[in-house]
């Protein structure tokens, strides 16, 4: 069979003694890396560039996407309910990261202006997600201070406060580690995990990130195994956040691993639009689906 003919047929696929269902596979929208979705920032009005992309991405086999939490998102959640009911795309996941990327907020800020209003984005944040059934995903808002004492305990009060209202709320809340030279906190998925547990967080997991544990975890199949108990959802890029199968990460022991302790989630890409938009998401969709069925 044609691996393409999956796309929309719900099945069942054997590997390692387990029968799980097709994966769902999305894909991260982001201004960052190139793609530019004019409507979740200004006017609904203007809302073609996204439909003509979620239009491709689904013909493509994509089931969802992850899009940002940036400035009117909270105003728009009807029509945007509604823009991807009709092209039977989900959301995946609320990214923040464009808090910090357009305006520098972050949990750890040494001005406490700024670490308030960042509670208050990412507060806000839940009642979006809660509207889209979709996770709030922490990243890059974790910010990039110098790790000490006070910081964590900043970083760690405010995990606490939104977990609290995420439980409230019915969402989840996604932590996605970075590596150290974007952050100072949470590189790796024990870390993440351990400080998980520690504070008891209960609607708090993990976004398992491939780019990002290429850099930091030693063995990546030990790492996954330990954090298996909160890893709900997982982001695929090759090397430089190129297209999957550009660079040099062996995302077959990464699935194997996935597969093994029975993770059934997302499997989302994110990768920079070349040598053209169109290709790196087709091309990585096809190279992800090969990983996986093979």
């Amino acid at each position: 069979m044609d691996i393409l003919s999956f796309s929309n047929t719900k099945i069942l696929y054997h590997t390692i003694g387990n029968c799980f269902e097709l994966p769902k596979f999305g894909f991260v929208i982001s201004e960052d890396i190139g793609y530019k979705v004019k409507n979740i920032f200004k006017d609904i009005n203007e809302q073609r560039d996204l439909e003509k992309g979620l239009k491709f991405l689904r013909e493509l086999g994509y089931d969802g996407v992850i899009i940002p939490l940036m400035f009117n998102i909270g105003i728009l959640v009807k029509q945007l309910n509604e823009i991807f009911k009709n092209f039977g795309i989900e959301i995946a996941g609320l990214s923040t990261d464009h808090y910090y990327t357009h305006l520098n907020y972050s949990f750890t800020s040494s001005n406490p202006v700024i670490r308030g209003r960042t509670l208050d984005v990412t507060m806000s944040g839940l009642s979006v997600a809660q509207e889209l059934s979709a996770p709030l995903i922490i990243g890059k808002i974790v910010g990039r201070s110098v790790k000490e004492e006070r910081s964590e305990v900043w970083l760690q009060a405010s995990l606490k406060i939104l977990d609290k209202r995420a439980k409230d709320f019915g969402v989840k809340i996604l932590i996605e580690p970075l590596n150290g030279y974007e952050t100072s906190f949470l590189n790796n998925l024990s870390e993440t995990y351990n400080l998980i547990k520690r504070l008891s967080l209960e609607n708090t997991g993990i976004l398992v990130n491939s780019f990002h544990m290429d850099i930091e975890e030693l063995k990546i199949e030990d790492t996954i195994e330990y954090s298996r108990e909160r890893i709900w959802h997982a982001k695929f890029s090759d090397t430089k956040k190129m297209a999957l199968g550009y660079g040099h990460i062996d995302f077959g022991r990464i699935v194997r691993m996935l597969k093994k302790i029975g993770y059934d989630g997302w499997y989302t890409i994110e990768c920079l639009p070349f040598p053209s938009a169109e290709d790196a998401a087709k091309n990585s969709l096809n190279y992800l689906r090969q990983t996986i069925f093979s």
